[in-house]
């Protein structure tokens, strides 16, 4: 049964045919259909729970007689428009074929996921899509103050909000204990804190900035998640002030359109052809009018930090304890799921099968690796027990083991594939050498110090560190595989910098293997 086929028979037996992880009668129905098909339950509802919202066939029929919240509508607007649309992987599509899809939303009822195909080739669903707030998913910024939680575009506007305040003469100190609350005070006295901010987003941070009024009566644990979501942007914002004296910054129509555009042109997602979250505006650019190259494109970015010869800055914003992006999307261009995600059939099989897969695939492995599949000559070393014939306990760990190995395979095997084309997809680098723009990728912290400041050249490349190994990690007590090594940024021959690089294919106890 596939994830699709596993909503629609939750939707018909819920008495509102439309099921929620928070109403406890749905959860329970969902719990006797798990084990109707064997299934491990607490795993599967664990990961429900964590995962985000996405777009089934029943929740795109909501509110079909209800114009301002047509979810349909909504959708076959933003992708007539060429809008972005948000997956539950955290990548993005611009839809291809849209005459398809349209005509499959038009029909009295969605009945069961459409097949969308982006503009760079990617393939997936519209039950992959991500339910973002416009259909009906939870807020930017949760409720509830002792369980803050905020959206991604949120946090990178509250960058140009502590830019603008600290730029406007607020006296913002590093957020903790004794500072918190006249940090708060300052922010929502300042008049300038919302330039260059979308208006729908200023309402999130209201939001935000009322939760944090109680921030005394908070629990020590909600303190510290209250500081850090402020500390993060305030200490890249203190980075970008220390060279950017008086920045206005992009992140609305001409951000989209740029990125729409330069997509096309490199038939790459918008954040892989450039990761920059925000554009710092050093002056209004002109746009170019070609649309087949996308060098004149490129050139609107400076190229070294401080620099104001042209437009914009780019500004890829993470917080300290972020990981380089999901790589998933990165086996698009090499086959279909079914090539990689476990089957049906071997969903059913029991330990003793798994474990003879799993040894049949590890000297599938091997041999694979001592042909080159890893796509280095980088001595290639193996850790843990795993690999001495291990096995973990329990079927749901098998199997995600196995799952991991079948991918591992998959890559190794494919002849445009390799591990080292992985991490540089990871590392939003993908191309030798890349189409990407220069870019800066600013690291903030949770204690609102120093920052990390990392340059992307323009038309870089990346390579494995010669000399360093490449550890592929197999234990028994998980149901991943983790390989790690070190990659060189490379521009015109020369080493930019070297970054640790590490890639954990996860079993989810289900038939996709994760990649984080």
């Amino acid at each position: 049964m596939t994830l699709d086929e596993l909503v629609l028979e939750w939707s018909y037996r819920t008495q509102g045919g439309y099921p929620k992880l928070d109403n406890p009668s749905d959860v329970l129905i969902l719990e006797q259909i798990l084990k109707e098909l064997n299934l491990p339950t607490n795993n599967l509802l664990k990961n429900l729970k964590e995962m985000p919202s996405y777009l089934s066939p029943g929740e795109l029929n909501k509110y079909k007689n209800n114009p301002s919240k047509d979810r349909i509508s909504i959708l076959i607007q933003k992708i007539e428009n060429d809008e972005e649309l948000e997956l539950i992987d955290g990548e993005f599509i611009v839809v291809k074929n849209k005459e398809e899809v349209i005509n499959a939303l038009n029909a009295d009822k969605v009945e069961k996921a459409i097949d969308l195909v982006g503009i760079n080739g990617t393939r997936t669903t519209t039950s992959k899509l991500k339910k973002t707030v416009e259909f009906g998913g939870a807020d930017k910024v949760s409720k509830d103050p002792e369980k803050l939680k905020v959206r991604t575009d949120t946090k990178e506007s509250l960058v140009i909000l502590m830019c603008n305040v600290l730029s406007g003469g607020g006296d913002l100190k590093p957020f903790n204990t004794e500072s918190f609350l006249n940090n708060i005070n300052i922010i929502k006295s300042s008049t300038n804190k919302y330039i260059d901010i979308d208006s729908t987003i200023q309402n999130y941070i209201e939001t935000l900035l009322g939760l944090v009024e109680n921030y005394n009566d908070l629990s020590t644990k909600s303190k510290r998640k209250a500081e850090s979501i402020f500390n993060n942007p305030y200490s890249i914002a203190e980075e970008i002030l220390k060279t950017y004296s008086s920045p206005r910054f992009n992140r609305g129509d001409l951000f989209n359109k740029i990125r729409s555009i330069c997509s096309k042109i490199t038939l790459l997602e918008t954040d892989k052809w450039n990761p920059g979250d925000i554009y710092l505006v050093n002056s209004e650019p002109t746009l170019p009018e070609e649309e087949d190259s996308i060098v004149p494109w490129n050139n609107l970015f400076v190229n070294n930090w401080g620099d104001t010869d042209r437009p914009l800055v780019s500004i890829s914003l993470k917080e300290e304890k972020y990981q380089p992006g999901r790589a998933k999307s990165y086996l698009a261009k090499f086959g279909k799921k079914i090539d990689y995600d476990l089957s049906k059939e071997e969903l059913e099989w029991n330990e003793e099968t798994y474990k003879s897969e799993i040894t049949r695939l590890r000297e599938i492995v091997l041999k694979l690796i001592e042909e080159g599949g890893t796509g280095s000559s980088n001595e290639v070393i193996r850790q843990g027990d795993g690999w001495s014939g291990g096995f973990p306990e329990g079927k749901a760990k098998l199997q995600g083991t196995y799952g991991a190995y079948k991918l591992l395979e998959f890559i190794l095997k494919h002849p445009d594939a390799s591990i080292t084309g992985l991490f540089a997809y990871g590392q939003s680098i993908p191309g030798t050498p890349s189409a990407n723009p220069t870019f800066f990728k600013l690291v903030g912290t949770n204690k609102g110090d120093s920052v990390k400041n990392y340059r992307y050249p323009a038309g870089s490349n990346t390579e494995m560190s010669k000399g360093e190994p490449i550890i592929i990690i197999d234990t028994t007590t998980s149901a991943n595989l983790t390989i790690k090594g070190k990659m060189d940024i490379v521009k015109d021959g020369e080493i930019e910098r070297t970054e640790d690089v590490s890639k954990t294919f996860r079993g989810d106890y289900g038939r996709s293997i994760g990649i984080v």
